[in-house]
């Protein structure tokens, strides 16, 4: 295209495998496989269909390491020590703070590229988006140990106390962010709107991490792991199909709420700009949505040619 942008078929996925190569991520050709099955590239060229290569590759490149860090904790065996996880999230949390500058003897893998992908989406941005980011993806770090040690400690969650934490698990709000930056769409932050604005960011990762546990039933039983069928099965003493049925209803509730919640968004008497800039994001959450409901409908990340390193995990139960 003239104006430098293209749709994600002209994303050459070489580019990606390359630099995965290069820092560490994947180390051999099943892992470059595992990551090819991932289709990352379709998530993130859904997400920004008219956006310019930088910005989807800088995209596809932020998913890939929110995958990577998913598969260190559930296929590299963290989950099960969480001294072990401690000193795997300890130096991600210091990346992110204003002025870090990484001592070698810490720069592993995870933590350069956490390194070099922050550089690279905070330049140029409002201290308030990059103290928002650091905030979140804190806050994604102490979801997941906080899964560890409940896993540890036997502990059996309710369906409403299981869907708080996954949606802090799901790096779905981090990533979201992530995407103001790589499409060029900064969240509204207004008192007329800040409720509406955080509902709708809630349901999206809602309707991302309940899509997602649909999607990966045999992964998370391979791996001893509880999900949102499991949970509902184990609260409401019905079977596997059963659960599934009322984990699908759950969903299609929530995206019905968070249509609610964008439509509702859409129609608050704004100034003209403000109201211009709160549609842009809109546009960009909504697309979001569609472009993570469609990769995970495509997606190979959870096929039996990707799971099959899983290191079993105490699962959440009585």
């Amino acid at each position: 295209m003239g104006d430098g942008r293209s749709d994600s078929g002209s994303l050459d996925f070489g580019q990606v495998l390359e630099w995965a190569r290069a820092h560490g991520l994947v180390a051999d050709v099943p892992g470059e496989r595992r990551l090819a099955a991932m289709r990352l590239d379709v998530l993130a060229g859904g997400a920004l269909p008219h956006g310019a290569k930088v910005d989807v590759l800088l995209t596809v490149q932020w998913a890939v390491f929110i995958c990577w860090v998913d598969d260190c904790i559930d296929r590299g065996g963290l989950a099960g020590s969480p001294g072990s996880l401690d000193l795997f999230t300890t130096p991600l949390r210091q990346i992110l703070q204003p002025g870090a500058v990484p001592s070698a003897r810490v720069m592993s893998p995870h933590v350069s590229v956490l390194a070099g992908l922050w550089a690279r989406t905070a330049l140029g941005m409002p201290a308030r988006w990059r103290e928002r980011f650091a905030r979140e993806y804190a806050d994604f770090l102490d979801a997941t140990e906080q899964e560890v040690a409940l896993r540890h400690a036997g502990a059996a969650l309710s369906v409403a106390d299981y869907v708080r934490l996954r949606r802090r698990t799901i790096t779905l709000v981090p990533m979201l962010t992530v995407l103001e930056r790589t499409g060029h769409a900064l969240m509204v932050e207004d008192p007329r709107v800040d409720s509406r604005v955080r509902d709708l960011r809630w349901a999206l990762a809602d309707i991302a991490g309940w899509a997602n546990d649909l999607a990966s039933g045999a992964h998370d039983e391979l791996a001893g792991q509880d999900n949102l069928v499991a949970v509902i099965a184990r609260q409401d003493g019905c079977s596997a199909d059963l659960a599934r049925v009322r984990a699908q209803a759950m969903l299609d509730q929530r995206r019905r709420d968070f249509a609610s919640t964008a439509q509702t968004l859409r129609t608050t008497p704004l100034p003209a700009a403000r109201a211009e800039e709160l549609g842009r994001y809109l546009d960009l959450v909504e697309q979001f949505m569609s472009a993570t409901l469609h990769w995970l409908s495509t997606t190979g990340r959870f096929t039996s040619e990707t799971t099959t390193t899983v290191v079993s995990r105490k699962p959440i139960r009585p």
